[in-house]
């Protein structure tokens, strides 16, 4: 196991040092906003279009059942998620624009008696964003404000439809979903904060082992940021926690509920603006320091993210 985590950690320091380089970098949008899969990448600065690469390796160490009660694995055991994330975001007027984001997820999950790892597509975003709260005139108070909405279609394989005896092979969350929310930004000379809101709805689909409601959720985010005497680094903290209503699954004969689903994700990041258009940053989220946590599976995720902007 710890082999495999070793090998995982060196792939991605490889993908760091080949994007350092050729240039490949991240976004600077990013350094200031929580993602979750209902928050998109948005264009936040006086740019045209933007591209992102991003990479993460994240591990469950612990599971959540109705008590709220963390079971952490024991050694023999693990799940390794590498996330491998391509994203655009493209100006369609002067507050409007688009966005999309594909995924490829590397699912690894070792047992005492057998190890299975599978490579597969994630789920496919779709967004639309629009700038409510310009900034184009200075205000010592007032932030700059985004709409956006997020289409989900799921191209990755949801658990209720895996066919790897270990369930390596989930790389999706299964259900078409479109989630309403809203980015609001402040910054000052050395200081920035944000949040995040956001409400989603998934729609109900019928598997083999019956018809599945997820229904609705939402998250909300909080962060605030540091750029040390105005340079090009920023380091941030955030939190954002989540909750999802319970899903219910209609078997032939009887319905099953799994109760609420709960977490809330802690993040660390340090940013360097590399050059005017281009931004790298390294993350790390816990899931396990602040909840509450109910029905979830809990993370430890390192992530590395390039960003390339076009001005306008």
């Amino acid at each position: 196991m710890i082999n495999g985590i070793i090998s995982q950690i060196k792939l991605i320091i490889l993908g760091l040092i080949f994007c350092c380089l050729f240039n490949f970098q991240y976004a600077a949008a990013a350094a200031c906003c929580a993602r979750n899969s209902a928050v998109p990448v948005l264009i936040v600065g006086e740019d045209e279009a933007q591209f992102n690469f991003g990479m993460s390796l994240g591990a469950v160490v612990a599971e959540v059942c109705d008590e709220g009660i963390p079971v952490f694995g024991s050694p023999e055991t693990s799940e390794i998620n590498q996330l491998y994330r391509l994203e655009g975001a493209l100006l369609l007027s002067d507050r409007f624009q688009v966005g999309m984001s594909l995924n490829g997820v590397n699912h690894r999950i070792t047992k005492p008696a057998r190890t299975d790892s599978q490579l597969g597509i994630g789920d496919t975003r779709i967004s639309l964003g629009y700038e409510y709260l310009p900034s184009w005139t200075y205000s010592s108070w007032k932030p700059q404000g985004f709409l956006f909405s997020v289409l989900t279609f799921p191209t990755g394989r949801s658990s209720y439809e895996f066919e790897s005896l270990t369930a390596a092979d989930v790389t999706g969350n299964g259900f078409y979903s479109v989630s309403i929310g809203s980015l609001l930004i402040k910054r000052w000379t050395v200081w920035d904060v944000f949040m995040v809101p956001e409400v989603h709805y998934s729609l109900p689909r019928t598997f083999k082992i019956g018809e599945v409601e997820p229904g609705f959720g939402g998250s909300i985010g909080f962060g605030v940021g540091m750029s040390p005497w105005e340079g090009n680094f920023r380091l941030g903290l955030r939190v954002q926690p989540r909750v999802d209503q319970s899903r219910y699954i209609a078997f032939r004969n009887s319905d099953l509920s799994r109760g609420i689903l709960a977490n809330c994700d802690t993040g660390l990041d340090i940013a360097y603006l590399v050059t005017s258009n281009d931004t790298l940053m390294i993350s790390y989220i816990d899931q396990t320091l602040l909840g509450p946590a109910i029905n979830s599976n809990l993370s430890r995720v390192f992530g590395l993210n390039f960003q390339h902007r076009w001005e306008r």
